[in-house]
């Protein structure tokens, strides 16, 4: 593009530093933000051009969204010719399009991914904006598992699709999400656009496209549907939040392990080569190396650097693919090197990336149940028939002891006999503490809650949304969870964060049952009558604690909305810190 290099200042303050990719209506670029000494992710393209105005305004709205799974519009403007959209830059992330270049992706993975995924566009969505480009490099994945989309509303406005019908368009997005989903379980790309770096998927004889079981093991039942009616029969999600409650639950954290396997009865995936990808140099920047319109500086599969020393042993994992081999636009590092480029990138490592780790008991992981084979197959006969007698057994003392608790409960409640003297351990009522979680929870008959929602008013409004419902569904094993922080109190960035329970119409409150998976942490517990904690007083609180907890206030409090606030989350390991929650019960 005329008027623009290496070393071109813009606004004053981002200095060009890097080219990444080259596409029709422009080029996109790494820069230095000289202001606040960052680097920061540049879109450059003609003020000229037919999509110019379009591109700036969709920036700008896209800018007032607030979600963490899209890339944060930092600046907007022109200068002479050229126009610019500033968005912050990401490292050591790759895209589903990179990690699939040496494995697919474990299936409980790829639902995570595309279901986050999935909940951003939604929003995204709600101010009217959507992506309408979407490919699998444009969902990218960081080092701790966080999940980001690249590119919303942008794209679509320099491609001349701004003016796309909204429920037409939220279609458009949720089926471009089932491709991506089928192309991280299969490893080949579904769609009629040729997408660089993965294979094209054979359709059969009769046009239908194989269901991803058909390709690969250890697909469930439901994904392999979805992908079924979604891509062949133009059924399925309307949406993308319609495809998140489809996909909901997902794991709260990153889940390892192997990708499903060639089905035993053969494959019907294309073994074409990857020949008709076109000249990389102008392909769209959506589609280089995990980079975007409003992309990520240090992401998706790198190329080799001249003369780079400190590399010691690097493999280009696309040096197989020769199209690839002399392509400058590509950006970025994989994320086994580090921001100071001197690590080494293991090859072998990177092609085991996606094997089972072994269970390591600082980590976050939940160690492997005893006795049960793990992988994705199922347990044979043998071991599910031992793993049914362990369980009898456990019931069956279970129930033993619990004869015996109660047998000695009521032979133990003899009278006090006339002018006995109370026991030395019988606490008086001056020494008892005012103890917000007792042993004994206080009686009372359980609400019924009209609804559950995050509560997140100093964040993006948005802690995990979408997980909830699962707060109050009656079932221990599912949860809530935050987000990930540094630090235990929020990395500093906000007071708190939480959940907010509508009753419906105000209720009297006696206590607040709380199920907390983790470690030690911190909540208040609001009875109000408006969904704000603002010059409230708690009604109780867990301080420092976890498992079962019972928040009973001094006396029951009438109102309409119970809010779990929390004020220092749980530690999972080193520098990670968050809460899970598996159930709320409010009793009278």
């Amino acid at each position: 593009m005329q008027g623009i290099s290496q070393g071109t200042t813009l606004a004053g303050r981002y200095t060009l530093t890097r080219r990444l990719a080259e596409q029709h209506a422009g080029e996109q670029w790494l820069a230095a933000d000289t202001t606040l000494d960052r680097e920061v992710s540049v879109t450059v393209f003609p003020t000229s051009g037919p999509y110019a105005e379009a591109a700036l305004d969709s920036a700008r709205r896209a800018a007032g969204v607030e979600d963490h799974h899209l890339l944060r519009v930092l600046d907007v403007g022109s200068q002479g010719d050229l126009s610019f959209v500033i968005a912050e830059a990401l490292h050591g992330a790759e895209s589903v399009a990179a990690i699939v270049a040496f494995d697919t992706i474990p299936a409980e993975e790829a639902r995570r991914m595309i279901g986050e995924t999935a909940s951003g566009l939604n929003t995204a969505a709600a101010r009217g904006l959507h992506h309408l480009q979407l490919s699998p490099h444009d969902i990218m994945r960081s080092r701790d598992g966080s999940v980001s989309v690249l590119g919303v509303a942008t794209d679509a406005a320099l491609a001349g699709l701004e003016d796309v019908p909204s429920d037409e368009a939220s279609r458009s997005d949720a089926v471009a999400l089932v491709q991506v989903l089928y192309a991280a379980l299969t490893g080949t790309w579904p769609g009629e656009q040729a997408v660089p770096g993965l294979l094209r998927a054979k359709r059969r004889a009769d046009g239908v496209l194989p269901a991803p079981s058909e390709l690969v093991t250890g697909v469930p039942g439901d994904l392999d549907t979805l992908c079924r009616t979604t891509l062949n029969a133009d059924e399925g999600p309307r949406t993308p939040g319609e495809l998140a409650r489809q996909l909901s639950p997902w794991s709260s954290e990153r889940v390892h392990g192997a990708g499903g396997r060639p089905a035993l009865h053969g494959g019907a995936a294309s073994s074409q080569s990857r020949s008709d990808q076109g000249d990389a140099s102008h392909r769209p920047a959506a589609a280089v190396g995990g980079v975007g319109i409003l992309g990520a500086a240090g992401v998706g599969l790198a190329k080799r650097g001249a003369g780079d020393d400190t590399d010691t042993g690097a493999h280009d994992p696309l040096s197989a693919w020769p199209q690839f081999a002399d392509d400058d636009t590509r950006g970025g590092r994989p994320a086994g090197f580090d921001s100071d480029d001197t690590a080494t990138f293991n090859a072998r490592d990177a092609r085991e990336r996606g094997r089972p780790t072994r269970y390591d008991e600082n980590s976050d992981l939940e160690p492997p149940v005893p006795l049960l084979q793990t992988g994705t197959s199922e347990p044979d006969h043998g071991t599910s028939r031992l793993a049914l007698a362990i369980v009898a057994v456990f019931v069956v003392l279970a129930m033993i002891l619990g004869f015996i608790g109660l047998s000695g409960a009521f032979s133990g409640r003899s009278s006090p006999k006339a002018g006995s003297t109370p026991s030395a351990s019988t606490a008086s009522p001056a020494s008892s503490s005012k103890a917000s979680t007792p042993t004994t929870p206080a009686a009372g008959k359980p609400i019924t809650v009209a609804g559950i929602t995050s509560f997140d008013p100093e964040g993006n409004g948005n802690e995990h949304n979408e997980l909830a419902h699962l707060a109050i569904d009656g079932n221990p094993q599912t949860e809530w969870v935050t987000h990930i922080y540094g630090t235990a109190t929020f990395g500093g960035i906000k007071g708190g964060t939480g959940l907010i329970l509508n009753l419906g119409s105000k209720k009297q409150v006696g206590s607040v049952k709380l199920s907390i998976d983790g470690e030690s942490t911190t909540m208040d517990v609001y009875v109000t009558n408006s969904p704000s904690i603002k010059n409230q007083t708690p009604f109780g609180s867990v301080k420092n604690g976890s498992g079962n907890q019972t928040v009973t206030g001094a006396a029951p409090t009438t109102g309409q909305y119970v809010i779990v606030w929390i004020t220092k989350l749980s530690q999972r390991s080193p520098n990670t810190y968050r809460d899970k929650i598996s159930e709320i019960k409010v009793l009278s």
